[in-house]
């Protein structure tokens, strides 16, 4: 069952133009979701990110944020066990609610989609700068040089999507596992160097619920959006048996090694604080205060910043797809659902997605003033544009099973916490929010949501009317017996 509709109004030059069904198998497919989140980078960055939130017992933080996301993955491969949807969760949800729910998810998951996007390409701009910074260049954190870097890496990003999801794939793929063996080898010295320290993280008398909260939120957004393959379900093989397994691939396989790696990786964090205050990426300081030395460091930079370009084709070719089911539904122009004729990529949301990453991403480092200090608030407002999403799909699943008469308790409890976590991590951004900028992300993504929502039904209505005024002409013009000779 395909819950996506045509556009009304296709151009007749693209009506042959079509994305591909059953191109893709499970283990590309698999590939492709573990690749665009950046495992390398995840791996590198969570426990930094959760540490200078949480402090040492940042581990406590990384696990729970995993297992939230675990539930909500519960959640949505219930349906996409039955549903094929080109929109993934805005599809899934709007078969249990009502249009209500389909505007508010869209208008979420758009603007969740275009900051993942942005938030991609600030990685490769972490560490693209950090390896000028080393090199000398002193300005290579701020905004000239960074907009370089981002024109750059959404333009190759964007070319490659163009070419179709076999391109994507084989090139996200390669550059993701490259990674890899540099950030496990870095992460086994720095533990090995300064030890686990594990009196100090274990304490549980330092835990602190306000806090913890915080590290989930910052931990998970590495995770978010992990349901993103179910965006390739029409051109995927057999999509009601590979995309659950794509979905959960994830939240299992990366999310269950982040608790792990950031116990291996806090003491050293701890260690390299100098290093960290003065600009240097986390990977690079592990690298040099477990005494690796300043070339391996160096070359860390280089190789995260390719990782990181993997996840921006990755997401580039969701949010695409995504955008193209919005236009198909009507929410957003008829023109982004184009799809080129020769590639069977829709090219005209690529490229503009591409300029909306770029334009946020520049006016966040233009704002902060550096690319360190604008990536936590994308990190977190990531986190809380999905929120009212997987709220939404986590209830749905219990719905949906309960009309289907279905007695399953295990979902129900997956999907309760899973919903109750995400929901309560942004209360807890308004009740105690973090540091400025990202504590003002919990409003700006009300404001997202309420404006994408006003842009859809604005052009719902435009669309609307187009159609009625057609209806119109056809029925009032003359026919040609009843023109005069």
């Amino acid at each position: 069952m395909s819950t996506s509709t045509s556009a009304d109004n296709t151009d007749p030059a693209d009506a042959a133009a079509h994305l591909e069904a059953g191109r893709l198998g499970r283990t590309a497919l698999v590939s492709l979701s573990l690749s665009a989140f950046y495992p390398a980078v995840s791996l590198a960055l969570v426990p930094f990110l959760v540490f200078t939130t949480v402090g040492v017992t940042a581990w406590q933080s990384s696990l729970l944020a995993t297992l939230a996301v675990v539930c909500i993955g519960r959640a949505v491969i219930a349906f996409a066990r039955r549903y094929v949807a080109t929109g993934s969760l805005y599809s899934y949800i709007a078969e249990v609610f009502g249009p209500w729910a389909r505007y508010l998810t869209g208008a979420a998951l758009l603007g969740g989609y275009i900051t993942v996007v942005t938030g991609a390409v600030a990685f490769v701009g972490v560490f693209v700068g950090s390896f000028l910074y080393s090199r000398g260049l002193t300005t290579a954190l701020q905004f000239g040089p960074q907009a370089v870097i981002f024109a750059i890496t959404l333009a190759g990003a964007a070319a490659i999507a163009l070419r179709g999801l076999g391109t994507s794939v084989r090139i996200a793929v390669v550059l993701a596992v490259l990674a890899l063996p540099l950030v496990v080898v870095i992460t086994v010295a720095s533990a090995h160097h300064t030890g686990l320290d594990l009196a100090h993280q274990f304490v549980v008398a330092d835990f602190g619920l306000s806090h913890t909260m915080q590290g989930i939120a910052v931990g998970a957004a590495l995770l978010i959006g992990f349901e993103s393959c179910a965006v390739l379900a029409t051109e995927t093989r057999d999509p009601l048996r590979n995309v659950p397994v794509a979905v959960m691939a994830a939240p299992v396989v990366l999310g269950g090694l982040l608790p792990i790696v950031t116990i291996l990786q806090v003491p050293g964090l701890a260690a390299a604080s100098d290093q960290l205050a003065a600009g240097m990426s986390a990977p690079a300081a592990l690298a040099i205060q477990s005494g690796l030395g300043t070339s391996v460091a160096t070359a860390t930079d280089l190789v995260l910043a390719v990782a990181s370009f993997a996840s921006v084709i990755g997401f580039v070719n969701y949010a695409a797809r995504f955008a193209l089911a919005l236009a198909e539904d009507g929410l957003l122009p008829d023109v982004i659902a184009r799809v080129h004729p020769r590639y069977h990529s829709p090219y005209v949301a690529i490229g503009a997605l591409s300029v909306a990453g770029f334009a946020m991403v520049s006016g966040l480092v233009f704002w902060t003033g550096d690319i360190v200090s604008a990536y936590t608030p994308i990190a977190t407002l990531i986190v809380y544009l999905w929120v009212l999403p997987y709220v939404l799909i986590a209830a749905g699943a219990i719905v949906l099973s309960v009309r289907a008469r279905e007695f399953r308790p295990g979902l129900w409890i997956a999907a309760a916490i899973g919903g109750a976590a995400m929901a309560w991590s942004y209360l807890n951004g308004l009740i105690n929010p973090p540091a400025p900028p990202a504590g003002s992300m919990a409003w700006v993504a009300v404001v997202v949501i309420a404006a994408l929502v006003v842009v859809f039904t604005a052009n719902q209505r435009w669309r609307t009317r187009q159609s009625q005024h057609e209806v119109t002409d056809r029925t009032t013009s003359p026919s040609e017996e009843d023109q005069p000779a």
